[in-house]
């Protein structure tokens, strides 16, 4: 199944895959959504295909040319090589944190739709206040 040879690219490849997928995995943790009743874990199927997608991959690589899985690899590890660098270097979370503690501190603007929606709303409540009051005189 595997084939009759060893070849270092696919293993590269696969190891390249699983850390990508580590980390990518890593940042949707984050952003948990909750679980809906009558539907399958996602957390456990994502998991799970964390470290079945790199085997299948490792079994599929061999199988091919070694530039297939060349390719992947060095994709693979210019990848996570950009999000770690963006991660550790560029982005300042804390700063972020703090700009969106700021902004949900300003009061929100309302939009002339908005204005005009909250206007005809009005309107309409006060027509119906007067409707109410000519009926019961």
């Amino acid at each position: 199944m595997y084939g009759d040879h060893v070849s270092l690219f696919p293993i590269l490849a696969s190891v390249a895959i699983f850390f990508y997928m580590k980390m990518s995995q890593g940042q949707q943790m984050g952003m948990q959504q909750p679980q809906q009743e009558g539907m399958p874990d996602m957390q456990k199927m994502m998991k799970m295909m964390m470290y079945l997608s790199p085997i299948m991959m490792l079994v599929f690589f061999n199988m091919y040319a070694s530039s297939l899985s060349l390719y992947y690899f060095v994709s693979n590890l210019l990848t996570v090589t950009i999000m770690l660098i963006i991660k550790n270097y560029i982005i300042d979370e804390d700063k972020i944190h703090a700009k969106i503690q700021e902004n949900k501190k300003k009061p929100k603007k309302e939009g002339k739709f908005r204005q005009r929606l909250n206007q005809a709303m009005s309107q309409a409540q006060e027509q119906q206040a007067q409707q109410k009051k000519n009926k019961k005189k």
